[in-house]
């Protein structure tokens, strides 16, 4: 008993929250009974002396240390920039060959793929053929020389065969991909820039501090966050850049309860490449008269990533997660805004966005997100994620008082005190249940329903379209495919997805999977969204849309498109393995009615046109319009040991 109130005054101070998860974990402890010796005792026997058990001081244990991950394999802090599927991920992680010694590591992960995509916006006049080969290189080296510290170094090359790294900086994740170009200007002046690729970049760099107090690893540096099935916070290996955190992370980890803190700063408007000026930062320009300083370009504000992950888990009936993360974004002034140190208030373009998720996931793949062998559940797997968005999102709204409605949004120059303006609120929620079942270890038949809220008005004063921060929404294994198609022509915003999906394994031709998907939209009032998280303005029936002047005439419509994937894996030896695989999409009633719409509404005059009605002349003589089919095939090659 002194022993369990021991514990609990240990893990008080990490806090009412984390305690409450704890507590779920800790059971009673057995007593155990000393058998008592039987018949009648002549005489009391002499003690048996004890030896008492010589303790190893610190540097006899670091000297006589193995690293357990050369005989267990690598745990998953360590295997979390690679992308291979489960079979050769567990012999990849186990092979011996590659350490050079107890406690050195060394590794490589090779990938070449073939990528063809072709219509895949649906538009007759522009069908957007792409066709090239990319590849994704890594060199790592793990080192793990005592029980309280252990370190990984990652180089990675990303690029197209023949060009450069693919992620751009006018991708909203482009601050988290490795790789990505940086935007410099050699004339701060004029706030001009030009992008500098950087195709060969530290995926990772972090120390891992092991045996802290109260059983933590505190992990620092450049590193890589993955919790649950990736939908917020992931790797993101499917792309061939992968994503990547500058920060740090306190963890507690045991068999039945994992308690994370996390912060990272993934954009930082001081940076530049090799000491060049970056055009993202904020450039100002004093007047040699006046000496009064002002913007000029407002750059790229900084933006953080903090939060907590926490998971208890129930034997092998179930682990809950329960999580909080905050995006955060500081506010961003105006072009030609005046000095903070003028007299006047300065003005900003936006307000600081304080993007809060909340949110919760529970499931019964309580193994590393897999199915327990012989567990309570037998062959039927399942997984229910809710969250939640609060926080301001940095714009202001104007409201009519005549109309009663909201007419203006991030307007330029309001300050917070401006009177007649209100703070824009996030307000969106995602919800996801996915289950299936596998038949005789081989065959599973699987359904998912993903619901990813929409905003009817977007000039209001609030944000209802769900917001998926960094992350692109792929898949993980076991479970491939299972989020809005193989193509990744989607995010998962505004967005109603059916998902039908099968696989098969066989004994010696690799495994086989399949999926078709409905993608539908929440909200017809709002866009269809890119898999880079913008909006496909104009691509789909839509309306309230900031800043939009033209809506095309013709009936809504829900329905985006729908795709049926086809995907074969096949593991050639204990370091290489192919993948093959493609996807059909077929434009929907959302597309369809906005592409063909004969006619279109002008809310006030663009360019040569007046306001009011007007003709689609391309439309009308077949120039433009939808091409309902699209397609996308990939051949890919993995390697690593």
């Amino acid at each position: 008993m002194f022993r369990f109130f021991k514990t609990i005054h240990q893990i008080r101070s990490i806090g009412k929250f984390s305690l409450i998860l704890l507590f779920l974990t800790v059971g009673s402890q057995s007593i155990i009974a000393q058998a008592a010796n039987k018949g009648t005792v002549t005489a009391e026997p002499s003690p048996t002396p004890v030896t008492a058990t010589p303790q190893k001081s610190a540097t006899e244990e670091e000297d006589s240390y193995v690293s357990p991950m050369k005989s267990g394999g690598l745990t998953p802090d360590f295997t979390r920039s690679t992308f291979f599927e489960p079979e050769l991920g567990k012999k990849v992680a186990n092979h011996k060959k590659a350490w050079l010694n107890d406690w050195i590591r060394v590794g490589a992960y090779v990938r070449p793929r073939y990528e063809d995509r072709y219509n895949l916006a649906f538009d007759k006049s522009n069908k957007g053929y792409t066709s090239r080969a990319m590849q994704t290189s890594q060199v790592f080296f793990i080192i793990d020389p005592s029980p309280y510290f252990s370190a990984k170094v990652t180089f990675q090359d990303a690029r197209v065969w023949g060009g450069e790294t693919p992620a751009s900086v006018g991708d909203v994740r482009a601050n988290v991909f490795d790789a990505a170009g940086t935007t410099t200007s050699s004339n701060p002046a004029a706030g001009s820039g030009a992008t500098i690729p950087s195709q060969t970049t530290l995926r990772e760099a972090f120390i891992l501090l092991k045996k802290l107090p109260l059983d933590a690893k505190v992990q620092l540096g450049r590193q890589i966050l993955a919790y649950g099935d990736q939908r917020l916070l992931g790797g993101a290996n499917w792309t061939m850049n992968g994503l990547s955190y500058d920060g740090a992370r306190i963890m507690f980890d045991q068999d039945n309860y994992k308690i994370h803190f996390f912060g990272t700063k993934i954009a930082a408007n001081q940076n530049g490449v090799n000491g060049v000026v970056s055009a993202n930062a904020p450039i100002s320009v004093t007047d040699p008269v006046t000496k009064k300083t002002t913007v000029v370009n407002p750059g790229q504000p900084d933006q953080y990533i903090v939060g907590t992950y926490n998971s208890v888990t129930a034997k092998d009936w179930f682990t809950l997660d329960v999580y909080s993360i905050g995006l955060l974004t500081k506010k961003t002034a105006i072009a030609g805004a005046k000095s903070d140190l003028d007299l006047y208030n300065n003005s900003w373009a936006k307000q600081q966005s304080d993007l809060i998720t909340t949110g919760f996931r529970i499931t019964n793949r309580t193994a590393n997100n897999n199915l327990p062998k012989d567990g309570f559940w037998g062959a039927l797997d399942w997984a229910i994620e809710s969250a939640w968005q609060t926080g301001a999102t940095g714009e202001r709204s104007v409201k009519d008082p005549l109309l009663n409605s909201y007419v203006q949004q991030n307007v330029a120059g309001l300050a917070t005190s401006n009177y007649g303006t209100q703070a824009q609120k996030y307000s969106g929620s995602m919800h996801v249940f996915q289950t299936g079942y596998t038949f005789f270890e081989k065959l599973r038949a699987g359904f998912q329903y993903t619901y990813a809220s929409g905003d009817r008005n977007r000039t209001d004063g609030s944000n209802g379209t769900f917001q998926t921060l960094t992350n692109p929404r792929f898949g993980v294994f076991p479970y491939w495919n299972n989020v809005a198609g193989l193509s990744e022509n989607i995010d998962t915003k505004n967005l109603s997805s059916y998902n039908f999906n099968f696989s098969y394994k066989t004994d010696h031709y690799g495994t086989f999977y399949a999926a078709y998907i409905i993608n539908n939209k929440v909200q017809t009032q709002d866009a269809w969204y890119a898999i880079n998280g913008s909006a496909n303005t104009g691509a789909s029936t839509e309306s309230n849309g900031v800043g939009q002047t033209t809506i095309q005439v013709g009936g809504t419509g829900k329905n985006i498109y729908n795709e049926f994937d086809l995907t074969w894996m096949y593991v050639l030896n204990d370091y290489v393995s192919i993948w093959i695989g493609g996807g059909i999409l077929t434009a929907g009633n959302a597309v369809k009615n906005q592409r063909n719409a004969l006619y279109h509404y002008n809310l006030q005059a663009v360019g040569t046109e007046s306001a009011g009605l007007h003709l689609n002349t391309g439309v009308a003589t077949g120039a433009n319009g939808t091409a309902s089919m699209a397609h996308m095939f990939f051949f890919q090659v993995n390697a690593g040991f």
